[in-house]
This record gives structure tokens, C-alpha cells and sequence, in this order.
């Protein structure tokens, strides 16, 4: 397994130096918004809060994009050949992909986790504070992977990338079509961003977004279960 994760890091360096440039940006710009917001009130404390939360957004989405490279490298059939020959065969060989993936997704956590601490640190406030956004985004970016990888597999990266792209799009379209006829009262008030947080914190919603990491990891394995049976089937379509 070793020697399998190794060579999907190397087919991904260009992408891993890209991300972690970016991520880079995005750790130093929120740094500058927690020392810009040292010693402000509440309500532009939580302000500044909504900009770092849409700059980590941001990183983990990055991360996404990326992703189907790892894919493209292998859809050749002297590849399938190799692979299905060795010891480990195709088992181990799509571990390697969700166990790639799940790494990456790891490493942005990590990351926004360490720039979110010392952004509390520089800010002087806990109000700054965006944990549980980074759990609920990465928990997010398994959820597509586990919708996008199956079809990729079966299909294509690039199919696969667009199943992903379409999986996005459906749920902009849900939020899109909530803001065209749904309750907004929430956004178009005083204070949107502190009534966002009250109804965030609300008791149904804070327990359906308990469920949402845990949703995750079930659904992430069950990709990797669907993604194993549609491997060799997939494979028929290489060149």
C-alpha cells in the first residue's frame, strides 16, 4: 500500500504544489483578517468571521478540483493489465485512490485547523473561531469525492469530474431555488450574519449537522465498495 500511495502522490506533485501555495494564500489572508479585527465589536467580529469562513471554503474547493488527475494517470489498459497481475490487485489499487484522497482532505483540516487557532491567537477572540465550518467543509468535500469517484472509475476522469461539477451544481440550484422562493427573512435583517448563527446554533439544525461528518464517512465507504465492483468493468473502456 505503501508503494501505491507513493505513486499517487507522484502522479499528483504539480497539484500538491499548487495546493499548498494556495492554501498558503489563503492562511496568511486569514491571519490579515484576524489582526485587522483585534479589538473590534461583535457584530464586526462576526463579520470578519463570515470572510474566513468563504476563504475556507475556498481551500477545501481547491482541493477538489484537483483530484481527477489522480484518476487519469492509470486509465490505460497496459496499466489495468499491471495492476490486476499484482498480488494486491485492483482492491488495493482503489484503497490507494480513497486512502489518497482522504489524505489530501486530512491535510487541508489540519491546516485550516492550525490557521484558525492562531487566527484566534492574532484576533484576541474566540468569535473567530470556525471549527465546526471546517468540519461540516470537509465532511462536504468526502461527500462528493464519494459521489464523483464510482463514475470516474466506471467512466472516466473526465466523466467522473463532470458528475462531480453536476453533483455541485444540483445543490447550488437547491439553495438557488430556496433564495428565489423560501423564507429570507433571515438574510434581510439588521444583522444577517448573527441570525445565521443563531439559527445555525438552533437546536434541529445544530443535531442535523452533528450527523453530516458521520454521514460522510459511511457514504465515503460505501463509494469505495461501489467503486471496487464498477473497477474491472470500467477498465473494458481503456485504451
Amino acid at each position: 500500500m505503501g508503494g501505491l500511495l507513493y505513486k499517487n502522490f507522484f502522479y499528483l506533485k504539480i497539484e500538491i504544489i499548487v495546493i499548498a501555495v494556495l492554501q498558503l494564500i489563503c492562511s496568511v489572508s486569514v491571519f490579515f483578517v484576524a489582526v485587522s479585527a483585534r479589538g473590534v465589536d461583535e457584530a464586526v467580529m462576526q463579520d470578519n468571521m463570515m470572510l474566513n469562513i468563504i476563504v475556507y471554503f475556498c481551500a477545501f474547493y481547491l482541493v477538489s478540483l484537483f483530484d481527477m488527475g489522480l484518476f487519469a494517470a492509470d486509465e490505460k489498459r497496459v496499466s489495468t493489465c499491471f495492476i490486476i497481475s499484482t498480488p494486491k490487485g485492483a482492491k488495493s489499487h482503489v484503497q490507494s485512490k480513497y486512502y489518497t484522497l482522504l489524505i489530501m482532505n486530512l491535510a487541508i483540516l489540519f491546516c485550516c485547523m492550525i490557521t484558525d487557532t492562531i487566527s484566534c491567537v492574532l484576533a484576541d477572540s474566540i468569535l473567530l473561531n470556525c471549527s465546526s465550518f471546517l468540519v461540516l467543509f470537509f465532511s462536504g468535500n468526502l461527500i462528493l469525492t464519494a459521489f464523483g469517484v464510482p463514475f470516474t472509475i466506471r467512466f472516466g476522469s473526465a466523466n467522473g469530474g463532470n458528475i462531480k461539477v453536476a453533483t455541485a451544481g444540483v445543490i447550488i440550484l437547491i439553495a438557488a431555488i430556496y433564495f428565489l422562493f423560501g423564507d429570507i427573512s433571515i438574510f434581510m435583517a439588521e444583522n444577517p450574519v448573527d441570525n445565521i448563527m443563531k439559527w445555525l446554533e438552533s437546536g434541529n439544525v445544530l443535531l442535523i449537522l452533528s450527523f453530516i461528518p458521520y454521514i460522510a464517512v459511511i457514504l465515503y465507504y460505501i463509494s469505495y465498495r461501489i467503486s471496487l465492483a464498477l473497477y474491472l468493468k470500467g477498465a473494458e473502456n481503456y485504451d
